[in-house]
C-alpha cells in the first residue's frame, strides 16, 4: 500500500474502534460505577438497551443512504463528531437521564461508522489491496475493547475521567479522518456527471431482485444466533452445572475464535460463496447442538464457544461479501443492507428463545435454533449471469479516488472481512429474560 492509503486504513480503523469498542462497549466496563453515582435503575438501563437497538438500525440505514448524497468523508467524520458528542455527554451527566441520553447517542456512531469506510475503500484503493484493508479496518472493534479494558483499569471506577479520555480520541480520529479520507469519494455534483460519462449503465436503484435472498439468510442467521448470544451462559451454568468463572472463559473463547471469521473472503474465493455460507452455517448449528446435547462436557462446552464464535464472525463476512457483489455500484448499501437483517433477526429470535426455554427448557430450544440454522443453508447465492465478469486494473494516484469497483464483485481477488458485527446483546438478554420469566409465572 502507498502512504495514502495506509493512513486511510489507520483512520478508519480508528474510527472502528472508537465507536464500537469506546462509544458502545465500554459503558458495559463501567456500568457498576455509573449506577452507583448517578442511580441508573433497571427502567433506565432497558431503555438504553432498546434504543441502542432502535439506534444502531436507523443509523446504519441513514449511514448507507447519506454516503451516497454527502460522500464518505462527511459521513465517517460525523461519526466521529457524534461519538465524541455522545461521551461528552456522558463524562459530564449529573442524571440517569443525561447518562442515558449520553450513551444512546454515542451508540449512534456505530451505525454510523462502516458504510462510509466501505465505500472509502471500495473508491479509493486498488481492487487487489481492498480485501487487506477491510480486513484491518473492521478488526478496530477488537482494538477498540483491548484499549478500554486497560483504560478501566487504570481509571479504577473513575469512569468520567475514561470517558474524557475517550473524547479526545474521538476527536483526534476526526481529525484523522478530515486529512485521510479523500475529498471527492462519493457521488455529488461534477463526481455523478463523471461517472455517468466514464459508465454508459448507471447505478440502479436500491431495491433488487436478487436481494430478497441475501436478507432472508442474514435473518436466519440472525434467529439462529439470538440463542446463543442471550442463553449459552446460563445454558453452561444451568445445563453444564459449571461455575460463573467458566461462563466468562466461554465468553473471551467466543470473542478469540471471532478473529478467525477474517478468513470469509478467502474461503469464499477459493470455494465460493454457497459452499462457504452453507458449510459456515452447519458449524454454527453444530455448535447449539453441542451445547443442548452434552452440556456437561468440558471439552464440548469449549468447542462449542469456539465454533460459534468463528461460524458467527464468518457468516457477517459472507453476507457482506455477497451484499456487495450484489449492490457493487453501491457498496454502502450492500454492507449496511444485511447487517440490518442479521439484526433484525436476533431481535425475533430472542424472545423466540425465551419461550421455548420457559416452556421447554434450554436442550430443546437449541435444537430448534440449529435446525433454522440449517434450514437457512437452502437460501443461495445465484449469481447475475448478465453482468460483466471482466474487471479493469484500475491505477490510483495517490490521495485520489477512483470510480468504486468492489474486488468483492465476482471475480478476484474477494476482500476479507473482519466485522464489528456484535448483536444488540443489551435489549436481546432482556427481551429473553422478559418472556421466559413470564411464561414461568403464568405457568405456575
Amino acid at each position: 500500500m502507498n502512504r495514502s492509503e495506509m493512513r486511510l486504513v489507520l483512520a478508519g480503523t480508528l474510527l472502528t474502534g472508537v465507536s464500537y469498542g469506546l462509544a458502545r462497549f465500554a459503558y458495559g466496563l463501567f456500568l457498576p460505577s455509573m449506577r452507583e453515582d448517578v442511580g441508573l435503575g433497571p427502567a433506565i438501563a432497558g431503555i438504553i438497551g432498546s434504543g441502542a437497538y432502535v439506534g444502531y438500525c436507523l443509523a446504519i440505514v441513514a449511514s448507507a443512504l447519506l454516503v451516497e448524497r454527502l460522500g464518505a468523508r462527511r459521513v465517517a467524520i460525523a461519526a466521529a463528531l457524534v461519538a465524541a458528542g455522545g461521551m461528552t455527554i456522558v463524562a459530564v451527566s449529573t442524571s440517569a437521564l443525561w447518562l442515558a441520553g449520553g450513551i444512546l447517542f454515542a451508540g449512534l456512531s456505530t451505525g454510523l461508522a462502516s458504510p462510509p469506510m466501505a465505500q472509502a475503500v471500495s473508491a479509493s484503493i486498488a481492487p487487489a489491496r481492498q480485501g487487506r484493508a477491510n480486513t484491518v479496518i473492521n478488526a478496530g472493534t477488537s482494538l477498540g475493547v483491548a484499549v478500554s479494558g486497560p483504560v478501566a483499569f487504570i481509571a479504577t471506577g473513575q469512569w468520567r475521567l475514561a470517558y474524557a479520555a475517550f473524547v479526545v480520541a474521538a476527536l483526534l480520529n476526526a481529525l484523522l479522518l478530515w486529512i485521510s479520507v479523500p475529498r471527492t469519494c462519493g457521488k455529488s455534483g461534477s463526481d455523478e456527471a463523471a461517472a455517468a460519462a466514464a459508465d454508459p449503465e448507471p447505478s440502479r436503484g436500491l431495491w433488487r431482485v436478487p436481494a430478497w435472498r441475501v436478507m432472508l439468510a442474514a435473518v436466519g442467521t440472525g434467529i439462529a444466533s439470538a440463542a446463543y448470544w442471550t442463553f449459552s451462559s446460563e445454558a453452561v451454568v444451568m445445563l453444564g452445572h459449571f461455575d460463573q468463572a467458566m461462563t466468562n472463559i466461554v465468553w473471551i473463547l467466543i470473542g478469540v475464535a471471532g478473529l478467525i471469521g477474517s478468513l470469509a473472503g478467502d474461503l469464499v474465493k477459493r470455494l465460493g460463496l454457497n459452499v462457504t455460507h452453507r458449510a459456515t452455517l452447519a458449524a454454527l448449528a453444530l455448535s447449539l447442538g453441542l451445547l443442548a446435547l452434552i452440556p456437561f462436557s468440558l471439552p464440548a462446552v469449549l468447542f462449542s464457544a469456539a465454533l460459534f464464535g468463528c461460524a458467527y464472525i464468518m457468516l457477517t463476512g459472507v453476507y457482506l461479501v455477497w451484499g456487495i457483489r450484489l449492490y457493487a455500484d453501491r457498496p454502502a448499501i450492500g454492507l449496511g443492507l444485511p447487517f440490518l437483517m442479521i439484526a433484525v433477526g436476533q431481535i425475533v429470535g430472542s424472545p423466540l428463545a425465551g419461550y421455548l426455554i420457559g416452556s421447554r427448557g434450554y436442550a430443546f430450544c437449541f435444537i430448534v435454533f440449529a435446525l433454522i440454522a440449517l434450514a437457512t443453508m437452502l437460501v443461495g447465492y445465484r449469481p447475475d449471469e448478465k453482468r460483466d465478469e471482466r474487471q479493469e486494473e484500475v491505477v490510483v494516484a495517490p490521495g485520489a479516488c477512483r470510480k468504486p469497483v468492489s474486488s468483492a464483485m465476482s471475480g478476484s481477488p474477494v476482500p476479507r472481512f473482519y466485522m464489528p458485527a456484535m448483536p444488540p446483546l443489551g435489549l436481546m438478554d432482556r427481551i429473553g429474560r422478559s418472556v421466559g420469566d413470564w411464561l414461568r409465572s403464568v405457568r405456575r
